[in-house]
């Protein structure tokens, strides 16, 4: 006995394309005896209508062939820098900070402009160390914020306040160790200075969170790590921690949570993977302006002491293993170990 076939939906599809067809088909000859009749060259009518013809088989061939599976998804797209790029969910952005720079004594005027620093009313220079709350790029210029501020310190940050001599050297050297090995763990790094001819200021360095330093847009950074070294007595490494309340915009209900998680996880790693020591974290200091003004989770590092020969030596031969023990740490916060 003969099998009976089974319809497929294609051809369903195709035999419903083949009957719309010939009716057009019908039409067309229909115009074209009577566009023969008015003398109208048909060639083009006639061409149309068998191109047709044969997309729509094409159409009704491929739809009855293909499976498209339903689970498929495109890979995600972003514009950087003008050019569009593929980003997989796991290109976390880590915002990188060396500590420190260039002296203002050596800096021009246009060159602090250039840098993010401004004159207040008298004339000086530096930064506002927070923003009015709720905001992330309107200073408070000693208004409208929580007036948290350092021991004997103001809502205004003096630019002379970061200036160092060795710090920023150290600073850099880490933080280009850490930059590679993140890098190499597949995360993208943006870095605030690379060389210590620079000295932006707090601000124009947090503007590294946003795509482009777009501070008007959302920020796109995970966390924003600074990297400094202690001074003025002692020896090992430590982190400064942070504490509530903090009023910024952006920031989570975890912010003060995760950044002394971060800081803490980093400090851990170098202690237990260079030579290091490990100090107690540093509590005094939660006024910080980068804790006052990041609007991702901020860790600040105080790694070994400068100003001692025993650390600073360390700091120089063990640069890379520091700034590996960074990414570790890194790597473990956003993963959640």
């Amino acid at each position: 006995m003969k099998n009976k076939r089974t319809w497929t939906r294609g051809d369903f599809i195709r035999t419903a394309l083949i009957i719309v067809l010939a009716g057009v088909i019908v039409c067309e000859g229909v115009y074209l005896i009577r566009s023969n009749r008015k003398g109208v060259e048909p060639d083009t009518d006639i061409n149309i209508a068998a191109v047709s013809i044969e997309k729509a088989e094409d159409t009704a061939k491929d739809d009855a062939e293909t499976e498209v599976p339903t689970d498929a998804a495109p890979p995600a797209e972003m514009s950087m820098g003008g050019e569009t790029q593929t980003v997989t969910s796991g290109n976390k952005i880590i915002v990188i900070d060396p500590g420190h720079g260039k002296s203002s004594s050596l800096m021009s005027a246009d060159e602090k402009i250039s840098s993010g620093w401004k004159q207040n009313s008298s004339g000086a220079w530096g930064e506002w160390r927070h923003y009015k709350t709720g905001s992330v790029n309107t200073d408070c210029e000693g208004t409208g914020c929580n007036h948290r501020v350092t021991p004997n310190g103001a809502c205004w940050y003096p630019i002379g306040n970061g200036d160092r001599a060795t710090e920023p050297e150290v600073n850099l050297n880490n933080a280009l160790a850490a930059k590679t090995h993140l890098e190499s763990m597949g995360y993208t790094v943006r870095m605030t200075r690379t060389t210590n001819n620079e000295n932006p200021s707090i601000t124009k360095r947090l503007s590294y969170c946003y795509p482009n330093n777009n501070t008007a847009t959302s920020p796109d950074a995970t966390l924003f790590l600074c990297i400094h070294s202690n001074a003025g007595g002692g020896r090992g490494t430590s982190y400064i921690s942070l504490e509530d309340p903090y009023d910024q915009q952006w920031i989570s209900s975890t912010y003060t949570a995760d950044g002394n998680r971060l800081g803490q996880l980093c400090n851990d790693r170098i202690a237990e993977t260079t030579s290091l020591t490990k100090g107690a974290p540093i509590t005094f200091e939660p006024q910080l302006i980068a804790f006052c003004k990041a609007p991702v989770t901020c860790g600040y590092l105080e790694i070994g002491f400068f100003d001692n020969q025993q650390d600073l030596s360390i700091l120089r031969s063990e640069s890379d293993a520091i700034g590996r023990a960074i990414a570790e740490g890194i790597d473990s916060f956003i993963k959640g170990n």
